[in-house]
């Protein structure tokens, strides 16, 4: 067996403080298979509608919609869908 290790290059980059978090298959296949954002994945895995989740936050299936198309919601967006989503808010975006 030859020892190609010179054939490969070091890519230094820095850890992020969420690379140990795991998203689920099916989740990472929705967001590709919909092109939409990992958090709207989270909601199509988990069977919602934009307008349950709405109703589940008390606030409007438009607001849904909009945050739904950001990559990186408000803190407190990400913290209220993480629960109702039964993940953990880091697992919603992919910083």
């Amino acid at each position: 067996m030859n020892n190609r290790d010179e054939d490969y290059v070091s890519i230094p980059y820095t850890k992020g403080a969420n690379d140990d978090e795991t998203i689920p298959h099916e989740v990472i296949s929705i967001m590709v298979d919909e092109e939409t954002t990992l958090h709207a994945a989270w909601r199509i895995y988990r069977g919602l509608s934009q307008t349950e989740v709405a109703e589940k936050l008390g606030i409007k299936q438009a607001a849904v919609s909009q945050f739904e198309k950001s990559e990186r919601p408000r803190q407190a967006t990400l913290d209220k869908l993480a629960a109702l989503y039964a993940c953990r808010p880091p697992q919603l975006t992919l910083d």
